[in-house]
């Protein structure tokens, strides 16, 4: 994924944290850890304007890598494929016993895969050895 933790939509998430059956004071608590976040930049002592942060876990924080995979952990939903997550490394494949079979599944996860990055704000790089930009 590209710049994963920094594009966690925070009303996605909430919304996933409830469907997990989080709700009162814990819900609150992690709304706020998410949300009314400020940043600015300083450099050579001068500063730029401090921005909302709209979307994003905080890094280095215990609780932004646990948020994280909560926000991801339904990509392998409806896939036929098989699926590894590994932080934000997503990988698909197959046993190829067919090969028509096999690349039918394949692109249909892909454009399921496509489907979710649209609805929850993510992109993917679909060259690992690239870099984002």
């Amino acid at each position: 994924m590209s710049k994963a933790f920094d594009k966690v939509w925070h009303e996605g998430l909430i919304y996933k944290l409830k469907t997990f059956g989080i709700s009162g004071n814990l819900l609150i608590l992690l709304d706020s850890f998410l949300n009314n976040r400020l940043q600015r930049v300083v450099l050579n002592g001068k500063n730029s304007e401090w921005k909302e942060v709209k979307a994003g876990v905080p890094q280095g924080s215990i609780l932004g890598p646990l948020l994280f995979l909560i926000y991801v952990n339904d990509i392998p939903d409806n896939l036929q494929s098989n699926v590894k997550l590994f932080a934000d490394d997503v990988s698909l494949f197959s046993i190829v016993n067919d090969p028509i079979k096999s690349s039918l599944q394949l692109n249909n996860d892909l454009v399921k895969i496509q489907k979710w990055s649209y609805d929850w704000k993510m992109s993917f790089n679909l060259d690992p050895n690239k870099q984002a930009t």
